[in-house]
């Protein structure tokens, strides 16, 4: 088996596997030895911005001196993008072996696992052999009932909610609240980023029930905020700088400090410092030449966008080359984005879920914008120029990044828009 193989094995799983609670990820992972309980682990849900606070709290362990596992999803170019230690992808080798490891567990499971189960049990029996001191696990979808939730992690996290994944979280923000906060653990200190009074609510009703010690982290005082990065003071901190652009990061980043300060881990403060100033966290708000990267991929995901755009440049001829998922409200997204930009160009990817690029467009003419409908990335890029926007499907933000690189003009184009 090579890792071509080994990934395509993980993927097919999709098809065949069979959702079942928690039980099929700790039934696996017993017969692997129980690796998640190898290590400490911080465990992080939300609607958005989960990525973001995983990004920062894993650099700042590194930087503190802890040889870090991070667990993240979905990936944007490779599978092995998913699973890091110290910041690296996991080896075309360990990824091999950790497969067979699963495929041989498989053989004696009533149930077979699914794709994002054979997942997280390979990054969890990767940071046990790479021998992590913490590992970092960002939720995939809710959090109750997320296969990541076997853990009982130091501290549980959870970002900013939005309406997403409505069809098994619920239809109102405190349903999906409700789930996320499914992640809470009795006697495990969790954090949560400053939202409404209704959604604290069910936080506070989820940890009382769960015996869950429960804080929540304030926005910062913005210092500077510049197209791509910012500075902020959070008191009891001190002051810090960041490297993700978007004001909304601030509160990730609050949430992230004060999620470590709650872990009991030995923090030290100039590495803290230096860890968030490192923070990197590709496809989100990321500058390629002219190229502004972004997986805003629901409505919650546009507005953020959309706040950076008109912040930073409100008034500017900006093209939108756009794909979506059908069941990611893109008429909402549609909404929000259409009036900052002069141009759109929609497309697809190779998804089942993807909306037609004809359909997608029509949604942006419908709203006054001129738009037209390219088949794939490859013949979207053909026909963007100026400053150029990629947004709407993380799928697409990948398809896109790969051709930037590979493009023969990249050497030629500087790392920031002009």
């Amino acid at each position: 088996m090579n890792c071509e193989e080994a990934v395509q094995w993980i993927h097919a799983q999709r098809y065949t596997g069979h959702k079942n609670g928690l039980e099929n990820t700790r039934a696996l992972l017993k017969a692997l030895g129980n690796p998640e309980r190898a290590y400490p682990s911080v465990h992080i849900a939300g609607t958005n911005g989960k990525g973001s606070t995983a990004a920062m709290v894993e650099s700042c362990l590194r930087t503190c001196g802890y040889k870090t596992g991070l667990y993240t999803s979905p990936y944007l170019e490779k599978y092995q993008e998913r699973i890091r230690v110290n910041g690296n992808l996991i080896p075309e080798k360990a990824l091999i072996e950790g497969v067979e490891a699963i495929q041989a567990a498989c053989r004696h499971l009533q149930n077979r696992p699914t794709t994002f189960e054979i997942g997280t049990a390979l990054a969890f029996w990767y940071f046990r052999e790479a021998g992590v001191t913490a590992a970092v696990v960002e939720c995939g979808l809710g959090g109750r009932c997320d296969c990541t939730n076997v853990l009982t992690p130091v501290v549980s996290l959870i970002a900013a909610i939005g309406m997403d994944h409505m069809l098994y979280l619920g239809d109102t923000l405190e349903k999906i609240a409700w789930e996320k906060a499914g992640i809470f653990k009795p006697h495990v200190p969790a954090v949560v980023a400053r939202q409404s009074e209704e959604l604290h609510a069910v936080f506070a009703r989820a940890a009382l029930e769960k015996g869950a010690p429960l804080s929540v982290a304030e926005p910062p005082l913005p210092l500077e905020i510049t197209p791509y990065s910012s500075r902020f003071s959070l008191p009891e901190f001190g002051e810090f700088e960041i490297r993700l652009p978007g004001r909304h990061q601030l509160m990730n980043a609050s949430l992230a400090l004060n999620g470590l300060r709650a872990s009991g881990f030995a923090l030290d403060p100039a590495a803290l410092r230096r860890g968030m100033r490192e923070a990197a966290w590709p496809g989100r708000l990321e500058w390629m030449g002219n190229f502004l990267l972004d997986g805003a991929h629901n409505p919650q995901g546009a507005r953020m966008l959309r706040a950076y755009l008109d912040e930073h440049f409100s008034g500017q001829p900006l093209t939108l080359l756009t794909g979506m998922m059908r069941d990611k409200q893109p008429e909402a997204c549609a909404e929000v984005l259409s009036g900052a930009f002069c141009r759109v160009i929609a497309t697809s990817v190779s998804e089942p879920r993807a909306m037609e690029p004809e359909a997608l467009a029509q949604l942006y003419r419908d709203r006054g914008i001129p738009a037209v409908a390219a088949p794939t990335p490859e013949q979207a890029l053909a026909l963007a120029k100026g400053r150029v926007v990629v947004a709407g499907s993380l799928y697409l933000v990948g398809a896109i990044r790969s051709l930037l690189k590979e493009g023969a003009e990249w050497n030629s184009i500087t790392c920031r828009c002009s």
